[in-house]
């Protein structure tokens, strides 16, 4: 019984944040990672897949990278990011994450079954390569967002209590959205560094979603952020230079 207790305990920190002990994050990252190998090695039926073990490794060389980063440099926002269950999250950033999820779930479920276990897709070893250099650099970008942006929250908020600031350096000095620039490019690259083009089309739903959260997500900053709707007439694309 007390043993239940102290898991239970532990699972709603993990979920709701507080302090971040490295024993802390070293747990997420067996649940993350054990999580994500269980779903991509389940699915195929073998751990005969490179390119999923290629992708595991990519994923978790950077993501230990700035998890350690930001444990050094800025905590507060590694314990924003590591909350799942956050009070002031609204109502539509709660549908967000619904639709978000809804669409995830086969956008991981399918790569095992298409490439591997019934070998729908034949992805040419070419658009494979050119998948993982999209993975690699949408991975870095996010690294570099997150070193650049200390309010980079995972939900639409202003952070006056941490006096909130426009951030127009780094990537912020080319586009407005970078963080959504990488997303949408892992997305969309996943799926071929993986070798299924079934999966590809929950890519580029998944990635329609942030076209639509972007558009609220300008109207509360520009509404409740002093200096924003300024930085938006210096810097006039929020995903990609010169298209959009």
């Amino acid at each position: 019984m007390v043993y239940a207790r102290n898991m239970k305990k532990m699972f709603n920190e993990l979920m709701r944040g507080g302090d971040i002990s490295t024993a802390r994050v070293i747990t997420r990252f067996i649940l993350g990672f054990g999580l994500i190998a269980a779903i991509l090695f389940g699915t195929a039926g073998t751990f005969n897949w490179p390119e999923a073990w290629t992708y595991i490794i990519v994923q978790f060389t950077y993501s230990l990278r700035m998890t350690l980063w930001l444990k050094k440099h800025d905590p507060a926002l590694l314990k924003s990011r590591m909350r799942v269950l956050n009070p002031s999250m609204q109502q539509r950033d709660k549908l967000f994450a619904l639709l978000f999820t809804l669409l995830f779930i086969p956008f991981l479920l399918l790569p095992g079954l298409d490439a591997i276990r019934f070998g729908w897709s034949d992805m040419p070893l070419a658009i494979e390569i050119i998948g993982f250099a999209g993975v690699s650099w949408a991975l870095w970008l996010i690294l570099r967002v997150m070193q650049e942006n200390s309010f980079a929250s995972p939900i639409v908020e202003i952070q006056r209590e941490r006096n909130h600031q426009v951030i127009d350096s780094g990537p912020y000095a080319y586009v407005r959205h970078p963080m959504y620039t990488g997303f949408i490019t892992m997305n969309i690259c996943l799926p071929l560094a993986l070798g299924s083009l079934w999966t590809l089309p929950f890519g580029i739903l998944l990635s329609s979603i942030f076209l639509i959260r972007i558009r609220f997500e300008e109207k509360t900053l520009q509404d409740e952020l002093q200096g924003y709707s300024d930085y938006c007439q210096r810097v006039r694309f929020r995903l990609l230079p010169g298209v959009w």
